[in-house]
C-alpha cells in the first residue's frame, strides 16, 4: 500500500509540535489556579473556552481555506499556537487566560480543518492510514508534554517549563514553512475549492457508505460520550468500583494510579493503533469496522456501568478508550469519503463543530444527569445510544440490499 504524501506526514508533526500547551494545560492549571490569578471555580470555564469558540472559528477556517491557500493560514496558526504557550507562562489573570484560549481555539480550527484538507487532497487513497498517522503523531506530542513536563515541573517550575514548551511549539514554524513547497503547485499558491485530488482510487470503495448526516451524528454523540462524558469523570466511577485501592496479587495501586494508567490507555492507544486502524479501513471499508467498533465500544462501557468488580472495571475502561480512538478514525475517513472538492470546506466545519459541540456538554450533561442517578446510570445510557447507533448503517445496507433484489426482479 503507498504511504501517506510528505504534506500530510509534515502537518501532523506541526500538530504535535502546536499542540504541547494545550495538552499540558490541563493537568497543571488547576494546581497553579490561584498562582496564576484564576479562581479555582473558573478553572473548568477556561480549559473549555477554546472548543466553546470553535463553534464559531471551525466555520471561518473553512471560509479562509475557501478563498486561500493552506500554506499561510497554517503558519500563522503555528505562531500563534507558540504565543499562546508562551502567555500561559505568566499569572495574567482570568481574562488573559480566557483571551489565550480563544486564540488557541482559533489556531486549532485551521490546523485540524487544514490538516484534514491536505490528506484529503494529496492522501486520497490511503486516508485512512494517514488520517491514524495524524492522530497518532498529535497524540504523542500530548504524550510528550504530559511526560516531560511534568518532569521539568519539578526541576524548573511552571513558569520556564512552559516557556520552554512554548519554544519548543515554535518549531512548529519552520516545519509549516516547508509545507508550502511539498504541496503540489495549485494547493500551495491557491485556494483549494474545486482543485482535484492528487491521488485516487487504489482504496476498497464502500458499496454503502456512511451518509455525511450519519458521520454528524455520530461525530457529536461519539465526542458527547467518550471526550467529553467518559474522560471527564471516569476517575469518579472507577473510586466507586475500585474504591481507595486496587489489590493486584502482591502489587497495590492506589485510586489515583489506577485513574493515571487508565487515562494513558487513551493517548497509548491512540499512538499505538490509529495509524493500523486507518489502514484497516484503506483496505475493507469503513462501515463494516465502524460498525464492529462501535459495537464494542457500547458493550464495554455497558459493562463498565454494571460491574461492581475493581478489575473488570480497569479492563473496560481501557478498552473503551482503545475501541474509541480506533473508531474515529474509521468515523473520520468516512466522512471523508462524502466529500466532493466544491463541498469538502463546509461538510469538515459541520463535523468539527458536531465534535467540539458534544465534547463541550458531555461534562455539563454528564455531571449534571449524574448528581441525579449516578454516573453508571448515565453511562449505561451512553452504552445504549452508542448500540442504537450501529443499527442504521445495518439498516440502511439492508433496506439498500432488498431494493437492488427487488429491482433485480422485476427486470
Amino acid at each position: 500500500m503507498a504511504r501517506p504524501h510528505r504534506a500530510a506526514r509534515t502537518i501532523s508533526i506541526i500538530l504535535a509540535l502546536s499542540i504541547l500547551g494545550d495538552s499540558f494545560l490541563y493537568p497543571v492549571l488547576p494546581l497553579y489556579a490561584e498562582e496564576l490569578g484564576i479562581p479555582l471555580v473558573m478553572v473548568g470555564v477556561v480549559l473549555s473556552m477554546n472548543r466553546w469558540v470553535r463553534l464559531y472559528s471551525n466555520h471561518l477556517a473553512a471560509r479562509t481555506f475557501s478563498r486561500y491557500s493552506v500554506y499561510v493560514p497554517i503558519v500563522l496558526a503555528s505562531i500563534g499556537a507558540a504565543v499562546s504557550t508562551g502567555i500561559y507562562a505568566f499569572p495574567i489573570g482570568l481574562v488573559g487566560f480566557l483571551l489565550a484560549r480563544v486564540v488557541w481555539g482559533v489556531c486549532f480550527s485551521y490546523f485540524r480543518m487544514g490538516s484534514y484538507l491536505v490528506v484529503l487532497q494529496t492522501s486520497r487513497s490511503t486516508m485512512g492510514k494517514a488520517l491514524g498517522v495524524m492522530q497518532a503523531v498529535m497524540r504523542l506530542g500530548s504524550s510528550f508534554a504530559v511526560i516531560i513536563g511534568g518532569y521539568l515541573i519539578e526541576k524548573l517550575g511552571y513558569h520556564w517549563t512552559m516557556l520552554l514548551l512554548s519554544l519548543l511549539s515554535a518549531f512548529a514554524i519552520p516545519f509549516a514553512l516547508v509545507l508550502k513547497y511539498q504541496l503540489p503547485l495549485e494547493l500551495g499558491q491557491h485556494s483549494m475549492e474545486g482543485t482535484p485530488d492528487i491521488e485516487d482510487g487504489g482504496h476498497f470503495s464502500d458499496r454503502f457508505p456512511l451518509s455525511t448526516a450519519f458521520c454528524y451524528a455520530h461525530g457529536f454523540i461519539t465526542h458527547l460520550i467518550g471526550s467529553g462524558l467518559v474522560t471527564s469523570s471516569l476517575s469518579l466511577l472507577l473510586k466507586q468500583s475500585v474504591g481507595d485501592v486496587l489489590v493486584l496479587g502482591s502489587l497495590t495501586l492506589g485510586i489515583a494510579a489506577v485513574s493515571a494508567l487508565v487515562s494513558s490507555s487513551n493517548w497509548i492507544s491512540a499512538i499505538l493503533l490509529s495509524a493500523p486502524a486507518g489502514r484497516l479501513s484503506d483496505l475493507y471499508g469503513r462501515r463494516i469496522p465502524y460498525v464492529v467498533s462501535t459495537t464494542l465500544q457500547g458493550g464495554v462501557l455497558l459493562m463498565l456501568a454494571k460491574t461492581s468488580n475493581p478489575l473488570i472495571s480497569v479492563i473496560s475502561a481501557i478498552l473503551f478508550f482503545i475501541l474509541t480512538n480506533t473508531q474515529k478514525v474509521f468515523l473520520d475517513a468516512a466522512l471523508g469519503d462524502t466529500t466532493t472538492a466544491n463541498n469538502r470546506h463546509s461538510v469538515t466545519a459541520r463535523y468539527n463543530s458536531y465534535q467540539d459541540l458534544g465534547a463541550a456538554l458531555g461534562p455539563l450533561l454528564g455531571y449534571g444527569a449524574a448528581a441525579l442517578s449516578g454516573f453508571g446510570r448515565v453511562y449505561a445510557i451512553g452504552a445504549l445510544v452508542l448500540l442504537l447507533m450501529t443499527l442504521l448503517p445495518v439498516l440502511t445496507r439492508r433496506i439498500s440490499a432488498l431494493g437492488d433484489l427487488s429491482r433485480r426482479r422485476t427486470m
